[in-house]
């Protein structure tokens, strides 16, 4: 008796050594209510790993809950936790979990109707578009990058043998690829000087970058519907330029060894910028603007947009913010485990290739910030 005694209180004393684990507590919000069915799914991302851990239906009212044995960390920062919804046949994503501390508030999934959009793609507008020219070979290499807003209250998906958006590219243009972004690569196509995009399109705002090479610097760039913002920024040493459709800014270091002549404009409708050798005007004299981030045109792509990709309809950033090291790493690692949720089910040899080698650059840059 004595004997099972004191395997009960050994047993009970180890019990309330062990902490219970700790768990993310979650809603799923349909237009700031919580839906009545669906599936969240948790993800675990790390620099050696990304996949799916756990699954559990929504309750009505939206609210879910994982138990989460092994919680982020000051000390782990390797290890990253998301949860996803599919909801009306679209992928959404909440927040990254990057510390312990996260746990304690709610965790918010938010999702939105579909609607359809016309064959031909909506008529998006696009609130910034930054275009970076330099020489390349026999001729000159576009970084162009567009961030499209989506001012409605809904997903905007594809119609059957449709599109969600499509946008004119100069003509002419040759080599194009896709660079990262917030769109997943399979969804993305060029066609007849167009590139045309397939992804569902939720409310807020997309990032696009694509490349493209061009035999000269006389080049023409359609700007239909609204863009809130142009800017081009042609790379030294270059001829001297007349740009049709922008007012020359200033000239712009990136770094010792790389400047940029900047022009601009503000507020276009259904314009063209089109680039013409000649005798421009002089530029103001040089400065150093924190405009740009030093990976703007690496051979890894642009990351000067790092922050999360979603941000609330009317809010602007300007092109000189830039995320804090813990925020880009986040961000990071959320562009690999969408990346990895893109990759499922694509057998294109050469898809999945573009994917995977996304990927490593990404990965690449985590190490560098772990």
């Amino acid at each position: 008796m004595t004997t099972v005694c004191l395997a009960l209180v050994l047993s009970a004393s180890a019990l309330e050594g062990q902490e219970d684990p700790q768990r993310l507590r979650g809603r799923v919000m349909l237009g700031g209510l919580g839906v009545d069915s669906a599936v969240a799914v948790l993800h675990r991302v790390s620099m050696e790993e990304a996949g799916e851990v756990d699954s559990v239906l929504v309750v009505p009212g939206g609210d879910f809950e994982f138990r989460i044995e092994r919680p982020p960390s000051v000390s782990d920062q390797s290890n990253i936790l998301f949860a996803s919804v599919r909801y009306e046949g679209v992928l959404y994503f909440g927040p990254a979990v990057t510390e312990a501390d996260q746990l304690d508030s709610l965790y918010v999934v938010n999702v939105f109707g579909a609607e359809t959009a016309p064959v031909e793609g909506n008529p998006l507008p696009v609130t910034v578009r930054n275009v970076f020219l330099e020489r390349w070979e026999e001729g000159w290499r576009a970084t162009d990058l567009f961030q499209i807003l989506n001012a409605g209250e809904r997903t905007l998906v594809a119609a059957k043998d449709g599109v969600v958006w499509s946008y004119p590219l100069p003509p002419g243009a040759t080599s194009l690829e896709l660079g990262q972004g917030d769109l997943p690569p399979d969804a993305v196509t060029f066609e007849e000087d167009r590139v045309t995009v397939r992804a569902p399109l939720p409310p807020g705002e997309r990032m696009l970058l694509i490349r493209y090479e061009l035999p000269t610097l006389e080049a023409e760039f359609p700007a239909p519907r609204a863009t809130e913002t142009f800017d081009l920024l042609v790379k030294e040493p270059a001829p001297t330029l007349d740009v049709a459709g922008l007012q020359p800014i200033d000239v712009v270091a990136l770094d010792a060894e790389s400047t940029y002549r900047r022009y601009s404009a503000t507020d276009l409708i259904d314009a063209s910028v089109s680039i013409e050798e000649g005798s421009e005007g002089g530029l103001p004299s040089m400065g150093l603007f924190a405009v740009l981030l030093a990976a703007l045109l690496g051979g890894v792509g642009l990351f000067a947009y790092l922050r999360p990709s979603v941000r609330p309809i009317g809010s602007r950033r300007p092109l000189a913010a830039s995320a804090g090291p813990q925020d880009e790493r986040a961000t990071l690692i959320l562009k690999v485990a969408r990346l990895d949720e893109s990759n499922k089910g694509v057998s294109d040899p050469d898809a999945r290739r573009t994917i995977l080698e996304q990927r490593a650059v990404l990965m690449a840059r985590l190490r560098g910030r772990s």
